[in-house]
């Protein structure tokens, strides 16, 4: 399983590129151009970015975690993937 960024603001994890891009087109109405920027995160990247655990009314708890971390948890609950992992809020 893979972290793969779509926006500078969100990402979605999944086996491969092509799979995460048509679950993101489908899931937004996007087309080729408005996802043409995607691409898996670099090993590096996944020990320097930090996700933001919330709760179930989505408010933060506080805790932080690197993407490498979220990510193994994300696996050990298994699910639906390909699937949105996280995403910056403005």
């Amino acid at each position: 399983m893979k972290i793969f960024s779509i926006t500078d603001s969100e990402w979605w994890m999944g086996t491969d590129l092509a799979s995460v891009v048509k679950a993101v087109q489908e899931e937004y109405d996007l087309d080729d151009d408005d996802t043409a920027n995607a691409a898996e995160l670099a090993e590096e990247d996944l020990d320097a970015l930090r996700f933001a655990a919330t709760d179930e009314s989505y408010r933060l708890t506080g805790t932080t975690r690197t993407f490498r971390e979220q990510l193994a948890i994300e696996i050990g609950a298994g699910g639906q993937f390909p699937r949105l992992f996280a995403m910056e809020e403005f």
